[in-house]
């Protein structure tokens, strides 16, 4: 009889940059990465949205996730790297999910990560915000700090741009 030992539970993370801090979203919640994306503005829209794009026939929000975060500005002329995930906005069922695009500074990797290696996010003492409730946890390793995110709770909050536009 062969028995092999029990491995830890592990999940894939998509990981990027923004404003050189690395981040990651659960690899489950990532529809595609896109290397550049026309944005087309959309007027009335909060300022965390850049607006919408066409995503094959789909539109498709397009969301600033610096802003979203409270980081500083992005680089005007740098390139857009655009992140595409299948969200459940805020009162939706989760049979009712939509793509939902999350601009970042650019896309790193794909890595696996041990359930048990992820910490709690830190308390921070102040208000939780939405872009704070949105951190699951944080890994740490030696030169290296991976801030994990959920999807669902970056988007829950907004409302949607094109609800202003009809």
């Amino acid at each position: 009889m062969n028995i092999r030992p029990a491995q830890d539970a592990s999940n894939r993370w998509v990981t990027f940059e923004l404003a050189g801090q690395l981040y990651g979203l659960e690899i489950l919640k990532v529809q595609e990465v896109l290397a550049d994306a026309e944005i087309e503005s959309v007027p009335g829209a909060p300022s965390v949205i850049l607006g919408v794009i066409n995503l094959r026939g789909s539109i498709v929000t397009m969301i600033d996730l610096r802003r979203r975060l409270g980081l500083a500005p992005r680089v005007l002329d740098a390139p857009v790297c655009c992140v595409i995930v299948d969200c459940k906005g805020e009162g939706q069922s989760e049979s009712r999910r939509e793509p939902v695009g999350l601009r970042v500074d650019r896309v790193v990797d794909v890595r696996r990560i041990a359930d048990a290696a992820i910490k709690p996010a830190p308390v921070t003492g102040g208000p939780k915000t939405a872009a704070a409730s949105a951190v699951l946890g944080v890994l740490s390793r030696p030169g290296e700090m991976l801030t994990l995110l959920d999807a669902d709770r970056l988007v829950a909050a907004l409302e949607s741009p094109l609800a202003h536009a009809a």
